[in-house]
């Protein structure tokens, strides 16, 4: 379904992604995993032109393209068949609830706002936040902020959902509430990819594991493979490290 080839990014002199490769079938959970700094973040803001590669390539089904001939119209293409939930949230502060759902449904997609209000309901709904869509953002805790972004994301329908650290700018009690959403959301077969440094979730949740370090992709395989056999040292350092914590 998805397909990076040698995915390259420097900023100035600082490479940061130094030749990835990544497939991606559909209805996949993957979890990106890996020492901070090493690309993780960068990659997935790749797949949607977020972050804009020096070299490589991407396919998504039958659009293809080569980031050193950049078409506008496989840009376009690729991120109406993507949705990324941030790790700011992201939401309009002068708007409700309700309203930064449907925004992207009005604006992007061109639906009337009736057709808009009731999708957007449906999402919140299932994240858990129907009885708050009057709400405005400064009324929310961090936790419903971040399930607005899922609802946000789910609304436009994407064909593959990339989550970037969704639960690294919350508190630890407020964790446990978008995980269980994250986990709802992966487990009715939409494709996912999820940057996290919550070990045991990515294991829960994934079929497949990438681990990241120095900008490329040092190792992959089942959460099997890569948490209980780990060949690659460094692998096996970054593991014991974050079971340290």
């Amino acid at each position: 379904m998805l397909e990076l080839n040698n995915i390259k990014l420097a900023y100035g002199n600082n490479p940061i992604l130094k030749g990835v490769n990544l497939s991606v079938n559909r209805g996949d959970v993957v979890s990106i995993i890996g020492p901070s700094g090493t690309g993780k973040t960068t990659l997935l803001r790749c797949i949607n032109y977020l972050a804009k590669p020096d070299a490589g390539s991407i396919a998504f089904d039958d659009i293809r393209m080569d980031y050193q001939a950049v078409n506008k119209s496989a840009v376009q293409a690729i991120r109406l068949r993507t949705a990324m939930v941030f790790q700011q949230f992201n939401v309009f502060r002068n708007m409700t609830v309700l309203e930064n759902v449907m925004d992207p449904l009005v604006v992007v997609q061109r639906k009337t706002k009736e057709e808009a209000k009731a999708i957007a309901r449906q999402e919140l709904a299932r994240v858990g936040l129907g009885n708050k869509e009057h709400h405005y953002p400064s009324q929310l805790s961090g936790g419903q902020l971040q399930r607005t972004g899922i609802a946000r994301a789910l609304a436009v329908k994407p064909d593959v959902i990339l989550f970037d650290e969704p639960t690294s700018s919350l508190d630890p009690e407020l964790v446990g509430e978008v995980l269980k959403v994250i986990k709802d959301v992966t487990s009715s077969g939409i494709t996912s990819l999820l940057v996290t440094h919550e070990m045991q979730f990515a294991r829960s949740i994934s079929n497949r594991i990438v681990f990241m370090d120095q900008g490329v992709v040092a190792a992959e395989g089942s959460p099997e493979a890569i948490f209980d056999k780990p060949t690659l040292p460094r692998l096996a350092r970054f593991l014991n490290a974050e079971r340290e914590l």
